[in-house]
């Protein structure tokens, strides 16, 4: 799979912002460690304090580079995903929200844990650390395991929010 073929094909789809003009010239791919946790970072090489003075003044950025999981090239879909994520970071949205998440998903939709092994694993990974090992409902008293990262909204069994 050819990374730089993906990032050639995502970036014209990435939304028109502060950094959007310099993205073709100043990003920069590189593999994070096999053993790393997150599936992709962007790091913005000029520092925070430079960072946002050149965000405030519609400056070049400066160098800026995008690290992904060596695992996801066993993925393209995530990949895809993964790199359009970082590629809005790149462009200037700096924090997570549903715009941001919105847009990524009309360049390269998200994909269903049921359908990518490494999400799974990660979750795995996670439950087995997590601190909260079963979740209880304060009105029925219900218990169950716990097998998702987010917290249900209700109980399985009488219904009402937890």
């Amino acid at each position: 799979m050819d990374v730089d073929a993906i990032l050639v094909e995502l970036l014209p789809q990435v939304p028109e912002n502060v950094f959007t003009k310099w993205l073709p010239e100043r990003v920069s791919l590189i593999w994070l460690e096999i053993d790393d946790d997150r599936l992709g970072m962007t790091r913005f090489e000029e520092g925070n304090a430079e960072l946002v003075r050149r965000r405030r003044l519609s400056l070049d950025p400066g160098p800026i580079t995008i690290g992904l999981h060596p695992r996801l090239v066993e993925e393209p879909d995530l990949l895809k995903h993964t790199l359009a994520h970082e590629l809005i970071h790149a462009s200037g949205v700096l924090n997570h929200s549903k715009d941001l998440h919105d847009a990524v998903d009309e360049i390269a939709p998200g994909v269903a844990i049921s359908q990518s092994p490494m999400l799974q694993e990660m979750r795995d990974e996670f439950l087995g650390t997590a601190r909260v090992k079963t979740w209880s409902c304060k009105n029925c008293g219900y218990e169950w395991k716990r097998s998702t990262v987010r917290k249900p909204l209700r109980c399985h069994k009488c219904a009402r929010p937890l």
